[in-house]
Protein backbone atom coordinates (compact mmCIF):
# COMPACT_ATOMS: atom_id res chain seq x y z
CA UNK A 1 0.00 0.00 0.00
CA UNK A 2 1.41 3.23 -1.17
CA UNK A 3 1.73 6.09 1.37
CA UNK A 4 -0.82 9.11 2.17
CA UNK A 5 1.38 12.42 1.56
CA UNK A 6 -1.07 13.85 3.54
CA UNK A 7 0.13 11.30 6.09
CA UNK A 8 3.53 11.88 5.64
CA UNK A 9 2.94 15.71 6.02
CA UNK A 10 1.29 15.07 9.45
CA UNK A 11 3.72 12.73 10.29
CA UNK A 12 6.14 15.59 9.37
CA UNK A 13 4.55 18.16 12.11
CA UNK A 14 4.36 15.60 14.94
CA UNK A 15 8.27 15.35 14.62
CA UNK A 16 8.68 18.71 14.59
CA UNK A 17 6.06 19.34 17.26
CA UNK A 18 8.01 16.35 19.27
CA UNK A 19 11.71 18.12 18.32
CA UNK A 20 10.43 21.30 19.86
CA UNK A 21 9.03 19.79 23.12
CA UNK A 22 12.03 18.22 23.40
CA UNK A 23 13.82 21.16 23.51
CA UNK A 24 10.98 22.69 25.76
CA UNK A 25 11.85 19.75 28.49
CA UNK A 26 15.56 19.90 28.35
CA UNK A 27 15.20 24.08 29.25
CA UNK A 28 12.71 22.93 32.09
CA UNK A 29 14.88 20.34 33.01
CA UNK A 30 17.73 22.80 33.41
CA UNK A 31 15.10 25.31 35.10
CA UNK A 32 15.02 22.78 37.95
CA UNK A 33 18.78 21.14 37.88
CA UNK A 34 20.39 24.72 37.09
CA UNK A 35 22.07 22.73 34.39
CA UNK A 36 22.95 24.63 31.23
CA UNK A 37 22.54 23.16 27.32
CA UNK A 38 25.67 22.79 25.42
CA UNK A 39 24.32 24.80 22.47
CA UNK A 40 27.11 23.10 20.44
CA UNK A 41 25.62 19.39 21.24
CA UNK A 42 23.68 18.39 17.85
CA UNK A 43 19.88 18.03 17.95
CA UNK A 44 20.04 14.40 16.88
CA UNK A 45 22.03 13.65 20.22
CA UNK A 46 18.66 14.45 22.12
CA UNK A 47 16.47 12.17 20.53
CA UNK A 48 16.97 9.28 17.78
CA UNK A 49 14.34 8.70 15.35
CA UNK A 50 13.18 4.33 14.43
CA UNK A 51 12.60 3.37 10.98
CA UNK A 52 9.77 5.31 9.62
CA UNK A 53 10.26 8.62 10.41
CA UNK A 54 9.03 7.75 13.88
CA UNK A 55 10.10 8.22 17.57
CA UNK A 56 11.60 5.24 19.57
CA UNK A 57 9.32 4.55 22.67
CA UNK A 58 9.94 1.50 25.25
CA UNK A 59 8.12 -1.52 24.50
CA UNK A 60 5.34 -1.55 26.56
CA UNK A 61 3.87 1.51 24.43
CA UNK A 62 4.96 4.44 26.92
CA UNK A 63 6.64 7.27 25.59
CA UNK A 64 10.28 7.08 25.93
CA UNK A 65 12.05 8.85 28.97
CA UNK A 66 13.63 12.26 27.26
CA UNK A 67 9.81 12.48 25.48
CA UNK A 68 7.93 15.74 26.76
CA UNK A 69 4.67 14.96 27.94
CA UNK A 70 1.59 17.18 27.60
CA UNK A 71 1.21 18.11 30.93
CA UNK A 72 4.93 19.03 31.50
CA UNK A 73 4.95 21.31 28.35
CA UNK A 74 2.06 22.85 30.01
CA UNK A 75 4.07 23.45 33.43
CA UNK A 76 6.90 24.74 31.03
CA UNK A 77 4.49 27.48 29.82
CA UNK A 78 2.97 28.41 33.00
CA UNK A 79 6.84 28.65 34.63
CA UNK A 80 7.83 31.24 31.98
CA UNK A 81 4.87 32.89 31.86
CA UNK A 82 4.76 33.36 35.63
CA UNK A 83 8.68 34.42 35.27
CA UNK A 84 7.95 36.77 32.27
CA UNK A 85 5.29 38.21 34.56
CA UNK A 86 8.33 39.20 37.53
CA UNK A 87 10.50 40.15 34.94
CA UNK A 88 7.66 42.87 33.96
CA UNK A 89 6.65 43.71 37.70
CA UNK A 90 10.56 44.17 38.55
CA UNK A 91 10.70 46.46 35.39
CA UNK A 92 7.65 48.38 36.33
CA UNK A 93 8.53 48.72 39.46
CA UNK A 94 12.24 50.31 38.71
CA UNK A 95 10.39 52.07 36.02
CA UNK A 96 7.88 53.77 38.47
CA UNK A 97 10.88 54.08 41.51
CA UNK A 98 12.84 56.28 38.85
CA UNK A 99 9.59 58.24 38.00
CA UNK A 100 8.96 58.69 41.87
CA UNK A 101 12.57 60.11 41.97
CA UNK A 102 12.47 62.40 39.19
CA UNK A 103 9.65 63.99 40.56
CA UNK A 104 10.77 64.66 43.91
CA UNK A 105 13.79 65.92 42.65
CA UNK A 106 12.03 68.12 40.02
CA UNK A 107 9.42 68.73 43.10
CA UNK A 108 12.52 70.01 45.32
CA UNK A 109 14.09 71.96 42.92
CA UNK A 110 10.90 73.89 42.10
CA UNK A 111 10.03 74.49 45.92
CA UNK A 112 13.80 75.65 46.55
CA UNK A 113 13.59 78.30 43.58
CA UNK A 114 10.08 79.28 44.91
CA UNK A 115 11.32 79.68 48.34
CA UNK A 116 14.24 81.61 46.88
CA UNK A 117 12.18 83.75 44.86
CA UNK A 118 9.71 84.28 47.36
CA UNK A 119 12.50 85.06 49.59
CA UNK A 120 14.15 87.58 47.58
CA UNK A 121 10.58 89.41 46.88
CA UNK A 122 9.86 89.47 50.14
CA UNK A 123 12.93 91.22 51.33
CA UNK A 124 12.81 93.24 48.04
CA UNK A 125 9.48 94.77 49.24
CA UNK A 126 10.63 95.15 52.36
CA UNK A 127 13.37 97.10 51.49
CA UNK A 128 11.73 98.92 48.70
CA UNK A 129 8.87 100.64 51.54
CA UNK A 130 11.41 100.43 54.63
CA UNK A 131 9.03 97.94 56.30
CA UNK A 132 10.39 95.70 59.50
CA UNK A 133 13.98 97.69 59.68
CA UNK A 134 15.12 98.33 62.88
CA UNK A 135 15.60 102.17 62.70
CA UNK A 136 18.62 103.76 62.16
CA UNK A 137 20.02 107.15 61.02
CA UNK A 138 23.09 108.10 58.84
CA UNK A 139 24.29 111.35 56.74
CA UNK A 140 24.93 110.63 53.56
CA UNK A 141 27.26 112.74 51.47
CA UNK A 142 27.34 112.97 47.99
CA UNK A 143 29.79 114.56 45.19
CA UNK A 144 29.27 116.38 41.97
CA UNK A 145 30.48 113.44 40.24
CA UNK A 146 28.97 110.32 42.15
CA UNK A 147 26.99 108.14 40.53
CA UNK A 148 23.94 106.05 40.85
CA UNK A 149 26.11 103.29 41.55
CA UNK A 150 28.14 104.53 44.42
CA UNK A 151 25.26 106.24 46.03
CA UNK A 152 23.54 102.92 46.57
CA UNK A 153 26.24 101.44 47.73
CA UNK A 154 27.14 103.90 50.07
CA UNK A 155 23.53 103.47 51.48
CA UNK A 156 24.43 99.77 51.79
CA UNK A 157 27.31 100.56 53.43
CA UNK A 158 25.52 102.97 56.06
CA UNK A 159 22.66 100.68 56.88
CA UNK A 160 20.42 102.19 55.55
CA UNK A 161 19.38 99.93 52.19
CA UNK A 162 19.87 96.06 52.00
CA UNK A 163 19.62 95.60 48.33
CA UNK A 164 21.60 97.92 46.61
CA UNK A 165 21.07 96.73 43.05
CA UNK A 166 17.40 96.52 43.66
CA UNK A 167 17.55 100.16 44.15
CA UNK A 168 20.10 101.30 41.17
CA UNK A 169 17.11 99.50 39.45
CA UNK A 170 14.50 101.38 40.98
CA UNK A 171 16.16 104.72 39.85
CA UNK A 172 17.32 103.27 36.16
CA UNK A 173 13.20 102.24 35.87
CA UNK A 174 11.70 105.32 36.60
CA UNK A 175 14.69 107.44 35.21
CA UNK A 176 15.99 108.84 38.46
CA UNK A 177 19.26 108.25 38.35
CA UNK A 178 21.13 111.67 37.13
CA UNK A 179 18.99 113.76 39.27
CA UNK A 180 20.76 113.61 42.61
CA UNK A 181 22.06 116.93 43.89
CA UNK A 182 25.50 117.85 45.46
CA UNK A 183 25.50 118.06 49.48
CA UNK A 184 25.46 116.25 53.04
CA UNK A 185 22.06 114.16 53.45
CA UNK A 186 20.29 113.28 56.58
CA UNK A 187 18.33 109.92 56.09
CA UNK A 188 17.33 106.38 57.69
CA UNK A 189 16.27 103.40 57.18
CA UNK A 190 12.56 103.20 57.83
CA UNK A 191 12.26 105.83 54.41
CA UNK A 192 11.23 104.07 50.89
CA UNK A 193 13.69 104.07 47.90
CA UNK A 194 11.02 106.65 46.53
CA UNK A 195 11.50 109.03 49.67
CA UNK A 196 14.89 108.36 49.77
CA UNK A 197 15.40 109.41 46.43
CA UNK A 198 13.49 112.66 46.71
CA UNK A 199 15.47 113.88 49.69
CA UNK A 200 18.87 113.14 47.81
CA UNK A 201 17.06 115.17 44.93
CA UNK A 202 15.94 117.90 46.34
CA UNK A 203 17.49 120.59 47.88
CA UNK A 204 17.69 121.27 51.88
CA UNK A 205 16.58 123.88 53.19
CA UNK A 206 17.39 122.27 57.24
CA UNK A 207 14.19 124.64 58.33
CA UNK A 208 17.12 127.71 58.51
CA UNK A 209 15.56 130.79 58.11
CA UNK A 210 16.99 133.79 57.34
CA UNK A 211 15.21 137.96 57.49
CA UNK A 212 16.00 140.35 54.29
CA UNK A 213 15.07 143.63 54.33
CA UNK A 214 14.09 145.06 50.66
CA UNK A 215 14.34 148.55 51.00
CA UNK A 216 12.61 151.33 48.78
CA UNK A 217 14.13 152.18 45.40
CA UNK A 218 16.22 148.89 45.15
CA UNK A 219 16.28 147.14 41.89
CA UNK A 220 15.40 143.65 40.80
CA UNK A 221 19.19 143.44 40.21
CA UNK A 222 19.98 144.66 43.39
CA UNK A 223 17.63 142.20 45.42
CA UNK A 224 18.42 139.34 43.27
CA UNK A 225 22.02 139.62 44.43
CA UNK A 226 21.19 140.10 48.06
CA UNK A 227 18.78 136.88 47.83
CA UNK A 228 22.03 134.74 46.49
CA UNK A 229 24.25 136.18 49.19
CA UNK A 230 22.01 135.34 52.08
CA UNK A 231 21.76 131.45 50.20
CA UNK A 232 18.12 131.83 49.34
CA UNK A 233 18.03 131.48 45.35
CA UNK A 234 20.61 132.19 42.57
CA UNK A 235 20.69 135.66 41.73
CA UNK A 236 20.39 134.87 38.00
CA UNK A 237 17.25 132.17 38.29
CA UNK A 238 15.66 135.37 40.85
CA UNK A 239 16.19 137.90 38.28
CA UNK A 240 14.43 135.61 35.33
CA UNK A 241 11.69 135.11 37.72
CA UNK A 242 10.96 138.38 37.35
CA UNK A 243 10.70 138.65 33.66
CA UNK A 244 8.19 136.65 33.85
CA UNK A 245 4.12 138.06 34.56
CA UNK A 246 2.03 135.69 36.30
CA UNK A 247 -1.95 136.41 37.01
CA UNK A 248 -2.02 135.08 40.27
CA UNK A 249 -2.73 137.91 42.34
CA UNK A 250 -5.47 140.43 40.87
CA UNK A 251 -2.65 143.03 41.00
CA UNK A 252 -0.84 141.03 38.34
CA UNK A 253 -4.44 140.54 36.16
CA UNK A 254 -4.14 144.53 35.89
CA UNK A 255 -0.82 144.61 34.57
CA UNK A 256 0.39 144.12 30.73
CA UNK A 257 3.23 141.94 29.36
CA UNK A 258 5.11 144.63 27.43
CA UNK A 259 7.95 143.52 25.30
CA UNK A 260 10.34 147.00 25.72
CA UNK A 261 10.53 145.95 29.31
CA UNK A 262 13.36 143.92 30.44
CA UNK A 263 11.83 142.97 33.94
CA UNK A 264 8.46 142.56 33.62
CA UNK A 265 7.92 142.49 37.74
CA UNK A 266 10.16 145.34 37.97
CA UNK A 267 8.14 148.00 40.53
CA UNK A 268 6.46 145.05 42.00
CA UNK A 269 8.94 143.42 44.77
CA UNK A 270 7.15 145.28 47.44
CA UNK A 271 9.96 147.11 49.58
CA UNK A 272 9.27 145.10 53.70
CA UNK A 273 11.22 142.70 55.69
CA UNK A 274 10.87 139.05 54.66
CA UNK A 275 11.47 135.71 56.33
CA UNK A 276 12.75 132.90 53.76
CA UNK A 277 14.50 129.51 53.99
CA UNK A 278 18.06 129.04 53.52
CA UNK A 279 19.56 126.33 51.34
CA UNK A 280 23.13 125.43 52.70
CA UNK A 281 23.75 123.36 49.15
CA UNK A 282 23.82 126.95 47.55
CA UNK A 283 27.13 127.52 49.22
CA UNK A 284 29.31 124.82 47.98
CA UNK A 285 26.86 124.48 44.77
CA UNK A 286 26.63 128.03 42.67
CA UNK A 287 24.70 126.57 39.48
CA UNK A 288 22.29 124.86 41.93
CA UNK A 289 18.86 125.13 40.01
CA UNK A 290 17.22 127.29 42.44
CA UNK A 291 14.31 128.24 40.19
CA UNK A 292 11.48 126.61 41.86
CA UNK A 293 13.05 128.90 45.34
CA UNK A 294 13.19 131.90 43.37
CA UNK A 295 9.42 131.41 42.72
CA UNK A 296 8.66 130.69 46.26
CA UNK A 297 10.39 133.70 47.39
CA UNK A 298 8.94 135.89 44.66
CA UNK A 299 5.25 134.41 45.96
CA UNK A 300 5.71 135.62 49.17
CA UNK A 301 6.26 139.29 47.80
CA UNK A 302 3.60 139.03 45.40
CA UNK A 303 1.14 138.49 48.08
CA UNK A 304 2.12 141.10 50.27
CA UNK A 305 2.06 143.70 47.20
CA UNK A 306 -1.74 142.75 46.58
CA UNK A 307 -2.43 142.92 49.97
CA UNK A 308 -0.88 146.46 50.58
CA UNK A 309 -2.65 147.98 47.38
CA UNK A 310 -6.10 148.26 48.59
CA UNK A 311 -9.06 149.45 46.80
CA UNK A 312 -8.67 152.85 47.95
CA UNK A 313 -5.68 153.06 46.08
CA UNK A 314 -7.29 151.93 43.18
CA UNK A 315 -10.19 154.02 42.84
CA UNK A 316 -7.83 157.01 43.22
CA UNK A 317 -5.92 155.92 39.90
CA UNK A 318 -9.00 155.42 38.48
CA UNK A 319 -9.88 159.80 39.59
CA UNK A 320 -6.67 160.42 37.74
CA UNK A 321 -6.82 158.35 34.97
CA UNK A 322 -4.04 156.08 35.71
CA UNK A 323 -3.59 152.56 35.19
CA UNK A 324 -1.60 150.77 38.16
CA UNK A 325 1.51 150.38 36.05
CA UNK A 326 1.91 154.24 35.21
CA UNK A 327 1.40 154.86 38.90
CA UNK A 328 4.09 151.90 40.30
CA UNK A 329 6.50 153.75 37.19
CA UNK A 330 5.77 157.31 38.12
CA UNK A 331 6.18 156.09 42.21
CA UNK A 332 9.34 154.50 41.21
CA UNK A 333 10.59 158.03 39.32
CA UNK A 334 10.01 160.13 42.17
CA UNK A 335 11.39 157.72 44.89
CA UNK A 336 15.05 157.68 42.78
CA UNK A 337 14.91 161.31 42.73
CA UNK A 338 13.98 162.33 46.07
CA UNK A 339 15.03 161.69 49.59
CA UNK A 340 11.43 162.39 51.57
CA UNK A 341 7.64 162.15 51.09
CA UNK A 342 7.62 166.03 50.55
CA UNK A 343 10.14 166.28 47.54
CA UNK A 344 8.63 163.03 46.55
CA UNK A 345 5.22 164.54 46.23
CA UNK A 346 6.52 167.61 44.64
CA UNK A 347 8.59 165.81 42.45
CA UNK A 348 5.26 163.79 41.10
CA UNK A 349 3.67 167.33 40.63
CA UNK A 350 6.01 168.49 38.26
CA UNK A 351 5.69 165.11 36.06
CA UNK A 352 1.79 165.73 36.01
CA UNK A 353 1.86 169.44 35.15
CA UNK A 354 4.52 168.15 32.28
CA UNK A 355 1.61 165.88 31.08
CA UNK A 356 -0.58 168.48 31.07
CA UNK A 357 0.72 170.74 28.43
CA UNK A 358 2.48 167.58 27.13
CA UNK A 359 2.82 170.00 24.09
CA UNK A 360 5.53 172.24 25.92
CA UNK A 361 6.92 169.71 27.45
CA UNK A 362 6.62 166.05 25.86
CA UNK A 363 9.00 164.70 28.06
CA UNK A 364 9.13 164.01 31.55
CA UNK A 365 13.52 164.68 31.35
CA UNK A 366 14.18 163.07 34.52
CA UNK A 367 17.80 161.55 35.01
CA UNK A 368 17.28 158.63 37.24
CA UNK A 369 15.54 156.65 33.95
CA UNK A 370 19.22 156.94 31.83
CA UNK A 371 20.88 155.79 34.67
CA UNK A 372 18.43 153.17 35.18
CA UNK A 373 19.33 151.68 31.24
CA UNK A 374 23.19 152.23 31.87
CA UNK A 375 23.51 150.59 35.29
CA UNK A 376 20.31 148.09 36.08
CA UNK A 377 20.05 147.04 32.16
CA UNK A 378 23.10 147.16 30.14
CA UNK A 379 25.54 145.09 32.24
CA UNK A 380 23.53 141.91 31.83
CA UNK A 381 23.16 142.15 28.01
CA UNK A 382 26.29 141.35 25.75
CA UNK A 383 26.44 144.36 22.89
CA UNK A 384 24.99 141.91 20.35
CA UNK A 385 21.76 141.96 22.57
CA UNK A 386 21.86 145.85 23.29
CA UNK A 387 18.07 146.86 22.13
CA UNK A 388 18.08 151.00 21.34
CA UNK A 389 14.30 150.92 21.23
CA UNK A 390 14.08 148.90 24.77
CA UNK A 391 16.63 152.05 26.06
CA UNK A 392 14.40 155.01 24.50
CA UNK A 393 11.23 153.71 26.03
CA UNK A 394 13.37 153.91 29.15
CA UNK A 395 15.06 156.97 28.50
CA UNK A 396 12.39 160.27 29.81
CA UNK A 397 14.27 162.28 27.63
CA UNK A 398 13.68 160.59 24.11
CA UNK A 399 10.37 158.78 25.25
CA UNK A 400 6.79 160.65 25.37
CA UNK A 401 5.13 160.86 28.55
CA UNK A 402 5.39 158.45 31.48
CA UNK A 403 8.22 155.75 30.05
CA UNK A 404 7.20 151.97 29.66
CA UNK A 405 7.86 150.71 33.16
CA UNK A 406 9.39 151.22 36.58
CA UNK A 407 12.71 151.97 37.29
CA UNK A 408 13.21 150.41 40.78
CA UNK A 409 10.40 148.99 43.51
CA UNK A 410 8.50 151.59 45.38
CA UNK A 411 7.33 151.87 49.13
CA UNK A 412 4.11 152.66 49.87
CA UNK A 413 5.22 156.56 50.59
CA UNK A 414 6.25 157.20 47.14
CA UNK A 415 2.75 155.70 46.26
CA UNK A 416 0.71 157.57 47.70
CA UNK A 417 3.31 160.41 46.93
CA UNK A 418 1.58 160.10 43.22
CA UNK A 419 -1.76 158.87 43.62
CA UNK A 420 -2.42 162.70 46.25
CA UNK A 421 0.49 164.37 44.96
CA UNK A 422 -0.04 168.49 46.02
CA UNK A 423 -1.03 170.78 42.99
CA UNK A 424 1.94 172.90 42.44
CA UNK A 425 3.24 174.95 39.55
CA UNK A 426 6.60 173.70 39.32
CA UNK A 427 7.91 171.92 35.67
CA UNK A 428 11.39 171.92 37.00
CA UNK A 429 13.39 170.25 39.65
CA UNK A 430 17.65 169.53 40.58
CA UNK A 431 18.97 168.51 43.45
CA UNK A 432 22.19 169.20 45.22
CA UNK A 433 24.82 166.15 44.98
CA UNK A 434 26.56 166.96 47.75
CA UNK A 435 23.94 168.00 50.07
CA UNK A 436 20.76 165.54 48.14
CA UNK A 437 18.83 169.01 49.02
CA UNK A 438 16.18 169.47 46.11
CA UNK A 439 15.49 172.78 44.02
CA UNK A 440 12.02 173.31 41.99
CA UNK A 441 11.50 175.69 39.35
CA UNK A 442 8.03 177.08 37.20
CA UNK A 443 10.42 178.57 34.69
CA UNK A 444 13.40 177.97 32.76
CA UNK A 445 15.02 180.72 34.09
CA UNK A 446 14.58 179.81 38.07
CA UNK A 447 15.53 176.56 36.96
CA UNK A 448 19.35 177.32 35.36
CA UNK A 449 20.12 179.50 38.51
CA UNK A 450 18.86 176.22 40.48
CA UNK A 451 21.02 174.53 38.66
CA UNK A 452 24.13 177.06 39.58
CA UNK A 453 23.67 176.80 43.09
CA UNK A 454 24.11 172.83 42.94
CA UNK A 455 26.75 173.09 40.79
CA UNK A 456 25.55 171.26 37.99
CA UNK A 457 26.41 174.39 35.70
CA UNK A 458 27.68 171.59 32.50
CA UNK A 459 23.38 170.54 32.70
CA UNK A 460 22.56 174.43 31.86
CA UNK A 461 24.10 173.70 28.37
CA UNK A 462 22.74 170.74 27.91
Amino acid sequence: MENNPMDLTHKDENTESTEERTIMMDSIKALHTGEVRNEDSSDDSRYESVPGGEESHSGDGEPAEDEVTEEEYQEYLAAKKERNKKIKAKNRHRRTFSHILTGVLLSVFIISISAFLATYIVKSALDFTGIGKTYCQAEIHINEDSTTDEIAQDLANLGIINMPDVFKLYTKMFGKGDKFIKGTFTVDTTMSYSALISELQTVSTVNQTVSIQITEGMTIDEIAQMMEDNRVCRAEDFMEQCKTLGDTYKFQKRLENKKLKYYQMEGYIFPDTYEFYILPALEDNKELDTSEYAADALDIIYQNFNNKLTARYYNRMSELGLTLDETITLASIAQREADNTTNMGNVASVFFNRMADAEAFPHLESDVTVHYVDEHIKPHLTSSQYDQKMFDAYNTYKCDGIPIGPICNPGLDAIKAVLYAPETSYYYFCADPETTEMYFAETISEHEENLRKCGLDHAIAE
